[in-house]
């Protein structure tokens, strides 16, 4: 093995920087950043003179509560004023854009956001750490049906990471729900070292249904990967399935913005400290939680010459753990408990679908199945109401009490589970919707 390939991390010196040694980069970073886009985009100009904040009135880190927090919500009515699709927040002219992407549009209509060319050799690079981190190296074979398919989302660039750092990348899928007949069989002579997935309960479901094993079509397997929140219950199933090591990765493609586990850090996130200013706060008022407690996660971007977005509202209920990891890092590591759309408020508990995937997907009859939280529209409500699928059940009343009683055991709060067909919960190529507004 040669000595890159034994590094722990892609770029060592930063990965173990002392904080105080980052915290005083992020200042610097911070500093030139508040200017960039005070000064050259229009929605930032008015969103901080709306404030009362100037530039010189952030000299550091310390300074960063004076800046308004930002929303998906302000950037959509900047669009609907202006016109402009890139709601403002551009900072440099469009002819200097090298890459243009969109979000999913979870929570409302997607954003849309850029890069020019050095911004895209920053995002190349930091992606190679993350990947880097889940376990990926030189000369490995590895697959990217995000290039394939979905260009336009910024987590698409996780193929030019691996690139960056030395991996052959085979982006052959057309749609990420071909992962398996893909990989497992138009491909099966490459004898990949990874494989990133994304639709556990389709492609396991294709395995199952076609005999295969995964490590007898590539017997070096090393890993598999992907980027969505991963449960214990989800972990479980796709260790057991593939049978190798699951690795975590990803946080948001809005401003592309790579996190990643580590084999100490699972089921915890690594961020990249030098590139984005991390902060937790109550999602209701918007102030500073205390440290190591449960909140909202804030993200600033430190580098983008482009679209940066800084104090943004990400929508994920987090807690961040700022202690140096086993594996020598000494940036921050996210947990995260749900994205706070995806929830809803039974008597004073919050319940995340998340919370409600580990119960349900630990019952065979309801193991990948579809789901949906109930979320009535004044919150909070009295009983957690859950949508879910199931097949080929005899006695489905057995089951919705079966299921009512262990998500009430498990989650603390009264539960109700309605049964329906599978397509009153589509699965699209990227997400299911999992929570359904009633009055």
């Amino acid at each position: 093995m040669s000595d890159a390939e034994s590094r722990v991390h892609w770029d060592p010196q930063m990965e173990t920087l002392p904080r105080a040694d980052l915290r005083a980069l992020q200042s610097d970073r911070l500093v030139r950043q508040v200017r960039r886009v005070y000064e050259n985009s229009a929605f930032f100009k008015q969103f901080y003179d709306r404030a009362g904040v100037k530039p010189a009135d952030v000299r550091g880190v310390q300074d960063l509560h004076k800046l308004p927090i930002m929303s998906k919500d302000d950037l959509r009515e900047f669009r609907v004023a202006s016109g402009d699709p890139f709601c403002g927040t551009l900072c440099v002219p469009r002819n200097q854009l090298y890459r243009v992407n969109k979000s999913t549009g979870t929570s409302g209509s997607p954003d849309v956001f850029g890069a020019t060319r050095a911004d895209f050799d920053q995002i190349a690079d930091n992606f190679a750490r993350m990947l880097w981190r889940v376990g990926l190296r030189p000369g490995h074979r590895t697959n990217n049906w995000l290039e394939a398919a979905m260009t336009w989302h910024g987590y698409s660039m996780t193929a030019e990471g691996a690139r960056r750092l030395g991996a052959t990348v085979f982006a052959l899928e057309f749609d990420n729900r071909q992962v398996v007949p893909t990989n497992l069989e138009l491909l099966a002579g490459v004898d990949f070292d990874s494989i990133f997935i994304y639709h556990p309960e389709i492609e396991i479901k294709y395995m199952r249904e076609h005999d295969i094993v995964p490590t007898q079509v590539h017997p070096n397997l090393k890993f598999i990967y992907s980027a969505f929140l991963c449960t214990d219950a989800r972990r479980t199933i796709l260790e057991r399935a593939w049978g190798v090591p699951y690795r975590n990765m990803g946080s948001s493609g809005d401003q592309y913005i790579p996190a990643s586990e580590c084999e100490f850090s699972a089921p915890a996130l690594h961020f990249l400290e030098d590139q984005f200013l991390l902060e937790v706060v109550d999602s209701d008022t918007l102030e500073s939680v205390e440290q190591g407690a449960e909140g909202e996660l804030i993200v600033t971007n430190l580098w983008a010459e482009a679209t940066p977005f800084l104090r943004y509202r990400m929508e994920d209920v987090v807690q961040i753990d700022e202690s140096t990891c086993e594996c020598g890092s000494t940036h921050a590591r996210v947990n995260y408990r749900g994205r706070y759309a995806w929830s809803v408020l039974v008597g004073t508990n919050r319940v995340f679908s998340d919370d409600v995937e580990n119960v349900l997907w630990t019952h065979p009859e309801t193991e990948f199945a579809a789901y949906q939280l109930v979320k009535l529209r004044h919150q909070p409500q009295d009983e957690l109401i859950v949508r879910t699928t199931v097949s080929e059940v005899s006695n489905t009343d057995e089951l919705r009490t079966r299921l009512g009683n262990d998500l009430h055991d498990r989650l603390g709060v009264p539960a109700v589970v309605e049964l329906v067909d599978a397509s009153d919960i589509g699965i699209g190529t990227v997400k299911f919707a999992r929570v359904t507004v009633r009055d």
